[in-house]
């Protein structure tokens, strides 16, 4: 899919100012006018931008990391700690937009004040391929942990065009698993975590936006690939991704991979999963014994010791088991059915080893933006 930007570019600024378009054969040129009526005497400054645009990999992964973590108002802005991140974004802006990077001007913001600024920017420079004189002062905020860097060049008018092309990509998006992909894959980068326990086993995944639009349409592209995203949680404005067969699927399909360290911690937090989370249907059920051993359980408690689903033990393992002669209900605790072992049962020996279950700790590597 290719799209003309003489056809969708902005003829108007959020407060109504007339954008001027000079069209080519290969660029558009946008600029607002001088206007008595807003009372200026002066053009604003001219961009030009490519005139068609194809909607491949690198849009799609550049278009995802903009709309996760860029500023969409005053300008074009898109902030990380990993320079490969603000690389692939200068490569999305330069190839598909058509906007030099030496254009961009650059933030640095540090938790503590380095020994030499210029070494900072120095290497910055080097690892995003700009000149040094687009660094601006270096920012001290003792509230980050470690080193980022924002991208900026500021004209609302590519503000309203990088808004216009996303709404008009959306389409493409739920009609192309390719393109899906990439797009969540970018915006995986940008605003996703990798949630792991204790035991660095993978235990849930998320994506953070307060925006509703995104969170449908998130919805909509994860559903489409395969994926069921759980409930959208209002206190940490994120929408919570659990389960193995989800895991696999974000795995197949490469969501997790732009960011090297999101995708370090989702493979290592995979594989432990696998080794200890993943029980077949006997060695679950040879668990629950050995916990029923010890004395009655609920259902719940049986699923907190097992670290598995409640409706799982309810609906599948106990049933077995009961029907085995292997299990008894011996009453209720308030509400709550009891189960405890047969008499004559003997509790099996597990021949594998699995960690327990612990709480989460954030592995998450977003970074603040401005």
């Amino acid at each position: 899919m290719i799209i003309d930007i003489a056809k969708i570019a902005p003829t108007k600024t959020p407060i109504g100012r007339d954008v001027e378009l000079a069209v080519d054969s290969s660029k558009v040129t946008m600029y607002i006018p001088p206007s008595h009526r807003w009372g200026g005497g002066k053009e604003s400054k001219r961009v030009a931008v490519n005139r068609f645009i194809s909607l491949d990999e690198l849009f799609m992964e550049g278009l995802g990391l903009w709309r996760g973590e860029g500023g969409r108002k005053k300008g074009i802005y898109f902030g990380n700690s990993d320079a490969s991140l603000l690389r692939l974004f200068l490569d999305f802006i330069e190839q598909k937009i058509g906007l030099a990077r030496r254009e961009f001007k650059t933030t640095i913001n540090v938790p503590r004040l380095p020994a030499s600024e210029d070494a900072v920017k120095r290497r910055w420079s080097r690892e995003l391929l700009l000149p040094l004189e687009n660094f601006t002062r270096i920012c001290v905020d003792p509230r980050i942990n470690r080193e980022y860097a924002q991208v900026y060049f500021n004209s609302i008018l590519l503000a309203e065009l990088l808004n216009t092309l996303y709404a008009g990509s959306k389409e493409a998006v739920l009609s192309d698993s390719k393109l899906c992909v990439c797009f969540l894959r970018g915006l995986f980068a940008a605003e996703g975590s990798v949630l792991l326990k204790k035991s660095k086993v993978l235990h849930h995944i998320t994506f953070s936006s307060k925006d509703s639009e995104l969170i449908q349409f998130l919805e909509q592209c994860l559903r489409l690939l395969g994926v069921k995203p759980g409930k959208y949680m209002l206190n940490g404005m994120n929408l919570q991704i659990y389960g193995l067969p989800n895991f696999r699927r974000i795995r197949e399909l490469g969501i997790h991979t732009l960011h090297p360290e999101k995708r370090e911690k989702f493979e290592l937090g995979f594989a432990n999963y696998k080794r200890t989370n993943v029980l077949d249907g006997e060695e679950a059920r040879a668990l629950i014994l050995q916990q029923l051993a010890l004395g009655p359980k609920t259902y719940d408690e049986l699923a907190a010791a097992l670290g598995k689903a409640r409706t799982t033990i309810q609906a599948h393992h106990i049933p077995i088991l009961e029907r085995e002669g292997k299990v008894r209900r011996v009453g209720k605790r308030g509400h709550a059915s009891l189960w405890a072992i047969a008499e004559g049962t003997i509790s099996p020996t597990p021949t594998f080893n699995r960690a327990p279950c612990e709480e989460p700790t954030s592995c998450s590597c977003t970074c603040p933006t401005t």
